[in-house]
């Protein structure tokens, strides 16, 4: 492969990474709809369907390396290479900065949840002690014919 072959391919998978992030851009959106919503089996999806497109994308950023490496110094495309790499870079950090704040609002959403969980565990176990009923649960029906 000669270093025109060489340069083509990089910007192609430049141009595929891009695409394969800007989806991952949409599941963050995505992502954030359905955190805000309590929708947690469609929150998974998202995550996988994400988590897709990422491997994608990671497994593109070994092989445009690995085709960087190849290209000489003076090669007439690394100018733009390198713009395409730092686009790319800017739309992993701002991946990054959405997976930040959603984060922080699923953390939110887990407090919320346990303050919850902590409040109906302590509410029947005041139900409890007031009724002097033991809590043990006891069959409605035995069978006696043995």
């Amino acid at each position: 492969m000669d270093q025109t072959e060489i340069s083509g391919r990089v910007l192609a998978l430049l141009a595929e990474q891009h695409d394969l992030l800007s989806k991952v851009g949409e599941f963050c959106v995505a992502q954030g709809r359905v955190i805000e919503e309590d929708e947690p089996e469609q929150l998974v999806a998202v995550l996988e369907q994400r988590s897709t497109m990422l491997d994608k994308a990671t497994s593109l950023g070994r092989d445009i390396d690995e085709g960087i490496s190849l290209l000489s110094k003076q090669d007439p495309q690394l100018a733009l290479i390198a713009q395409r790499r730092r686009a790319i870079g800017e739309l992993a950090k701002s991946i990054a900065e959405s997976d930040r704040q959603q984060g922080a609002a699923l953390a939110r959403k887990r407090d919320e949840l346990a303050r919850t969980l902590a409040g109906m565990n302590s509410g029947r176990a005041a139900a409890a002690a007031y009724s002097g009923v033991p809590t043990t649960i006891r069959p409605g029906f035995q069978d006696q014919s043995v």
